[in-house]
């Protein structure tokens, strides 16, 4: 028979295990984050460079590049949410950033990303500055825009019904543009702020379908004055 005292042992020693796992649960390193990523390089003066992102403990694996257009997608890990860019395969504990070139945050709730590289050309800093782009089709529909202005300039969009400003280091949505002609296309233009002044950068007619997705970066590249743009057609299909 169990006596009254034996259960109440019993029940100690209950919450005690349970507070030992759970202390356990809490003090456990923390695992990187698995995000699927298709990457942008821009770098006419290094268009060939190697790049490295985290892979399993102590590793680092090589991240895919492409001449033109988007990268094929890959799995990488984000340790503590950061996505950080290394030149070089080997790792040293000792000196773990002894290589990095470039690192964003990526927020938790997004598990596809495109991710832009640019030379950062500033002094005391990084050679890369990086922007992410939420990748997800729930986010960024077929038929839709993005403007990703990775410079310290105000920018201002048209693209048929639509004007929108561009504010800097920031990225903008272009809902679907549906006032287009008899080919599906539309005026696209770009405009800098100078002073007060709106100043046209590009005009250039675009073919708008609820199939493709537009993807124009904005930039300026290290000791060049003028901003430029790289369009990017994205007809992948949902993965």
């Amino acid at each position: 028979m169990t006596t009254k005292s034996g259960h109440t042992l019993k029940y100690l020693l209950a919450i005690v295990l349970a507070s030992g796992l759970s202390d356990a649960a809490c003090a456990a390193p923390e695992a990187g984050v698995k995000t699927r990523i298709r990457a942008v390089l821009h770098d006419p003066m290094h268009p060939f460079a190697e790049l490295y992102v985290a892979g399993a403990e102590g590793t680092r694996i090589r991240l895919n590049l492409a001449m033109e257009g988007l990268t094929e997608p890959q799995m990488v890990s984000l340790p503590k949410g950061l996505l950080q860019l290394y030149s070089s395969p080997t790792f040293d504990s000792a000196k773990p950033l002894a290589n990095l070139v470039g690192s964003v945050s990526v927020p938790g709730d997004v598990k596809q990303a495109i991710i832009f590289i640019l030379p950062a050309g500033e002094k005391g800093k990084l050679p890369y500055q990086l922007m992410v782009l939420n990748d997800a089709y729930a986010s960024f529909a077929r038929g839709e825009s993005r403007v990703i202005n990775m410079t310290r300039l105000p920018f201002a969009i048209t693209a048929g019904e639509h004007s929108l400003e561009v504010a800097p280091a920031r990225i903008v949505a272009v809902p679907r543009v549906t006032r287009v002609n008899a080919m599906n296309q539309a005026q696209t233009l770009f405009y800098r702020k100078v002073d007060k002044e709106w100043i046209m950068l590009s005009e250039r007619p675009m073919q708008y379908t609820d199939t493709l997705r537009y993807i124009f970066l904005v930039y300026v590249m290290p000791n060049v004055d003028d901003p430029q743009i790289r369009t990017l057609l994205d007809t992948s299909p949902p993965p």
